[in-house]
């Protein structure tokens, strides 16, 4: 495994604290407890946004699989006629300041198990507490840019997060909690079964026999070909599906 390279960037917008503690009536302390929670927001969105990118590289074989399991943050696979998983990961933190956001960097980390036939990528965030379980988890997020053998398989699971697969012929197994799920089939003919499902959003489709174009609760595409050989299937919670390819 390669040493990782890193980096950081931020943009430079101020911000300020605020207090919430006050001895008023009711009244009062209703609309300061709801001022509080609208800074809070506030807060989160003017506070400095900085990244940190992380590179790994793994030998995998043809025919092999991989498993993905991230929670917050983006995702691009591409399929490449190479035997190794190569994984950029842009670590991305909301803070007030560089040294507030290297203590932040660490709270998050990237894991790769495994090699060859089998192996997994996962993130690690801190342990959640009872009493503040999404604690900093609004802070952190990891996009991956992932390039894998095409011919290799894939199951992915992501809390939240867009994700974007293409040329990938071997089996896709895809669920994602919140996000948009992108498929680019490398050929059409190919397909075996294609079975996705959005429970509330939508599912698209430009592929031949399979044109679709639909939102809602429920949105589903299906279809079987007993002499493909390449199997997809998609779940999504909230958000969308688009199935598009190459038909020449």
């Amino acid at each position: 495994m390669n040493d990782p390279k890193q980096y950081d960037s931020l943009a430079s917008m101020p911000f300020a604290p605020h207090d919430s503690h006050c001895s008023l009536p009711m009244g009062c302390q209703v609309a300061l407890m709801l001022v509080g929670v609208l800074g809070s927001f506030c807060f989160s969105l003017r506070a400095d946004e900085f990244h940190r990118v992380q590179r790994y590289s793994v030998r995998m074989f043809s025919f092999g699989t991989l498993i993905v399991d991230t929670r917050v943050g983006d995702l691009e696979i591409e399929g490449w006629d190479n035997p190794r998983l190569a994984v950029e990961a842009e670590k991305i933190v909301r803070a007030g300041s560089a040294r507030k956001a290297a203590k932040l960097y660490d709270q998050i980390k990237v894991q790769i198990e495994g090699h060859d036939h089998r192996i997994r990528l996962s993130t690690l965030y801190p342990k959640r507490r009872l009493w503040r379980p999404f604690r900093d988890e609004s802070k952190l997020s990891i996009n991956f840019t992932v390039k894998m053998p095409y011919d290799a398989n894939l199951q992915l699971k992501c809390v939240d997060g867009d994700v974007t697969v293409s040329g990938i012929t071997g089996q896709e197994i895809l669920k994602v909690n919140y996000g948009d799920v992108e498929i680019d089939v490398p050929d059409v003919y190919s397909l075996r079964l294609l079975d996705a499902h959005a429970w509330l959003g939508y599912v698209q489709s430009d592929l031949h026999g399979m044109t679709q174009d639909s939102a809602g609760f429920a949105r589903s595409l299906f279809f079987s070909n007993l002499r493909g050989s390449q199997v997809i299937i998609v779940r999504v919670r909230m958000g969308g599906v688009f199935i598009y390819g190459n038909e020449e």
